[in-house]
């Protein structure tokens, strides 16, 4: 509970972990939920949940764990919402995809962190064409138009560009375990 005269609005530790944790908790999400605009709900929810909770956090814990688990109720939450999908996972297997989440962490972030530097490298064409597919609802064909090729050029271009970031990123990963 907030204490007299405390506002939400001091409380900059709070700020200061949720922007911090935003990715790691948004890819913890995206493990649980597929599609891209229900994980980002479940996310607006989770961290309306986190500052309405945040007085009970204890900062001598990890945060992420901390949320993550307010993450994986409002997920099955709004999985209960969207029952009537036929694409929802059952609490069995949300448990156990939470679960592998957990152990696979570090490496998570190994490979997030490498592919990272791996886009940095791409030359600016190559990096551009991936956002224009992947950062947008952008369809194959309108973007095969906008760059006057076609769709199975475009399609190829992206399966070498794709290829070559998994080689960057094993290969970044195999140096860092070294």
């Amino acid at each position: 509970m907030l204490e007299p005269g405390e506002t939400r609005s001091n409380r900059s530790p709070f700020v200061e972990l949720i922007v911090k944790s935003e990715r790691p908790l948004m890819r913890y999400i995206r493990t649980l939920v597929p599609k891209l605009d229900d994980a980002e709900e479940v996310w607006q929810a989770t961290a309306i949940l986190l500052w309405e909770k945040f007085d009970e956090y204890d900062p001598e814990r990890e945060f992420i764990p901390w949320a993550q688990r307010f993450a994986y109720f409002e997920t099955l939450r709004f999985r209960r919402r969207i029952a009537r999908d036929r694409m929802v996972f059952s609490e069995n297997v949300m448990q156990t995809l939470a679960e592998t989440h957990e152990a696979s962490r570090e490496k998570l972030d190994a490979r997030c962190q490498a592919l990272q530097k791996c886009l940095d490298q791409l030359i600016p064409r190559d990096l551009a064409l991936l956002r224009s597919r992947y950062e947008s609802d952008t369809t194959i064909n309108d973007l095969a138009q906008t760059l006057n090729t076609t769709s199975k050029t475009l399609y190829r271009r992206l399966d070498r560009i794709r290829d070559r970031l998994a080689q960057c990123v094993r290969r970044r990963v195999a140096l860092s375990d070294e």
